[in-house]
């Protein structure tokens, strides 16, 4: 038997060969016949020998259709389902659903290579480590903006539409609810001030992505002006001061740690009274 070593080759986003899958006993539930499966353990957990790390975790996922890839579940934007590119010599696009995660022991994965005919780019290798945090950090806003987002206006699915479309183009959704502050408001004149970044990729093709991130702003203003700006041109239960497409390479980081990531599948506190959010 092969011993698990500090020197072994695997490392996170690494994907099991169809050798080891078949070994192993991996199997997609509803798709077995296209089964992937990727390390998901850090690399300094990886290397650790047994004895103190005993197992490696990975997600069990299904190769899809390259037309079949949704843009609210490329670049980490939904923090439960997640579609990624791997490149090489055979590029695939993969799925991946946060509760298909379980492990294996080095002892057993110690006998087989890592696949290398397949491998995530240096960007979408952090894409794949964003969306592993994000289901440990999702940002989380207070339960009355949230109700009249999506209950009140039923506003949430229509951003996830404006940004659908774009996939690839668009990195994510960010608001800015009160300046970050923790309030609570009452009544539809009581308005939460809502900012709105839409950001887009600066590569490949910066111009595609600008406009279709400005698109996506386009229909986001829209519909709020039809569902919160009265026939007083008066906004009701939330006030969208701006929404803006800004460009990944123009974002600054001071402005970045001011925003809270808008989850495509965003599900709220829900708690009753509601809860305080913590900053971050």
């Amino acid at each position: 038997m092969v011993e698990w070593t500090r020197n072994t080759q695997w490392r996170q986003g690494h994907l099991l060969s169809s050798d080891a899958i078949t070994a192993l006993g991996f199997s997609h539930p509803t798709m077995p016949e296209n089964t992937v499966v990727v390390v998901a353990t850090h690399d300094c957990d990886i290397v650790q020998v047994p004895e103190k790390e005993p197992c490696v975790e990975v997600f069990v996922g299904q190769v899809i259709a390259s037309e079949n890839k949704d843009g609210n579940n490329t670049h980490a934007k939904n923090a439960r389902k997640l579609h990624i590119e791997f490149g090489g010599n055979s590029p695939l696009w993969v799925e991946f659903e946060a509760t298909s995660k379980t492990s294996i022991k080095k002892a057993d994965l110690a006998s087989f290579t890592p696949c290398t005919a397949s491998r995530l780019s240096p960007d979408n290798y952090n894409t794949f480590q964003m969306w592993l945090a994000s289901r440990y950090r999702r940002s989380a806003f207070p339960d009355e903006f949230e109700r009249r987002l999506t209950k009140e206006a039923k506003l949430a699915e229509k951003i996830s539409n404006a940004v659908k479309p774009h996939g690839d183009l668009i990195s994510g959704v960010f608001f800015d609810v009160d300046g970050g502050k923790d309030v609570i408001r009452n009544g539809p004149d009581d308005t939460y001030m809502l900012d709105i970044i839409v950001l887009y990729t600066s590569e490949p093709d910066v111009i595609s992505a600008e406009n279709a991130a400005n698109e996506a702003v386009s229909a986001i203003e829209k519909a709020f002006k039809e569902k919160l700006f009265n026939s007083t041109k008066k906004w009701q239960h939330i006030e969208l001061r701006f929404c803006d497409a800004i460009s990944e390479a123009a974002l600054t980081y001071q402005v970045f740690k001011q925003l809270k990531r808008w989850r495509l599948d965003h599900v709220s506190l829900a708690s009753v009274p509601q809860q305080p959010v913590l900053a971050g």
